[in-house]
């Protein structure tokens, strides 16, 4: 089982390098972890964007590109089509994403995934290490569904399901988050979340439990009093593996509060159902990007060891 972010870490020195599509590295944190991932032995580079960029950049931060195996391509939406293309025909182990907007790599995989006969629902999986805890626990979706109805909270559920099976959790616990109130019947998202809970019970989410706690508060109930305090014992609560988030705007909220949150990093991710796709935000710098190519080629493996059914 993968338990925290340095097991991640020594899983991808042991069983890298993998192939890693960097879609447009046209930034100097990306090119940093680039630069970075290889020289760690995680990942042989493939690099697609701009060539006069690129060079620059590769000068810049002393990253010497001349054996790394390039495509020149100044089109947003052709970078992304060529590296995702490369991840669904096994060409490469992980796709990255460089300088370029994320709705041009969703719209690469949703595609892709069309014309494998899947039709996921693309979602991102934001995993948390949190001091303490003794597991890794997640927020999902924080990327792409905006308001997402039961029927794509479902393959929400089952994408990160997937992920934690990969990881090694056999049977991991979710928490639909959601608010409720008495007057006027409960919201919608935790009508969902009652939908959520007799779906996982008969199976149709693959291997899971969702709780009954569909808060913080909740999850940490048999502590309230320690809660109210503020010094509850996080690695001591029934501390949930996924959490589902009720809208994309929740999601991106919460999942950010990292960065004021000393004990706790970050690393996110897209599950395609050929391999996973490494997703920065704006904000990151090369140890987070570098993080998450090591998340990627963590999953890159498990997936190749036939971790999961």
């Amino acid at each position: 089982m993968i338990r925290s972010f340095a097991d991640m870490d020594r899983l991808a020195s042991q069983k890298g390098p993998k192939r890693l599509v960097v879609l447009a590295p046209e930034d100097e944190e990306f090119m940093l972890a680039v630069r970075d991932s290889a020289a760690k032995g995680y990942t042989r580079p493939v690099l697609i964007g701009d060539r006069e960029k690129m060079e620059r950049l590769a000068d810049q931060v002393q990253y010497d590109i001349g054996s790394t195996e390039k495509i020149y391509e100044k089109s947003r939406q052709a970078i992304a089509d060529l590296g995702i293309n490369m991840l669904f025909s096994g060409e490469v182990d992980i796709a990255g994403k460089g300088q370029i907007p994320t709705a041009y790599i969703y719209r690469a995989i949703i595609r892709e995934e069309s014309k494998a006969g899947k039709g996921k629902v693309v979602s991102v999986i934001s995993l948390w290490d949190i001091e303490g805890l003794e597991h890794l626990t997640c927020f999902t979706d924080t990327g792409v569904n905006i308001t997402p109805d039961y029927r794509a909270k479902a393959e929400i559920v089952r994408n990160a399901v997937f992920l934690f099976h990969l990881l090694g959790y056999p049977q991991p616990k979710i928490c639909v988050l959601s608010g409720k109130r008495e007057i006027n019947g409960d919201i919608p998202s935790y009508q969902d979340c009652l939908a959520l809970k007799k779906a996982a019970a008969s199976g149709e989410l693959g291997a899971c439990e969702v709780m009954e706690a569909a808060s913080f508060l909740d999850i940490f109930s048999p502590g309230r009093k320690a809660f109210r305090r503020g010094d509850i014992d996080i690695g001591k609560a029934d501390f949930p593996h996924i959490m589902l988030v009720p809208n994309l705007a929740t999601g991106n909220i919460l999942v950010k509060l990292d960065f004021a949150l000393k004990n706790v990093r970050r690393r996110s991710l897209v599950m395609s159902s050929r391999g996973p796709v490494i997703i920065p935000s704006r904000s990151d710098f090369r140890d987070s990007i570098l993080g998450e190519i090591a998340a990627g080629v963590t999953v890159a493996e498990q997936i190749k060891g036939g971790a999961a059914s």
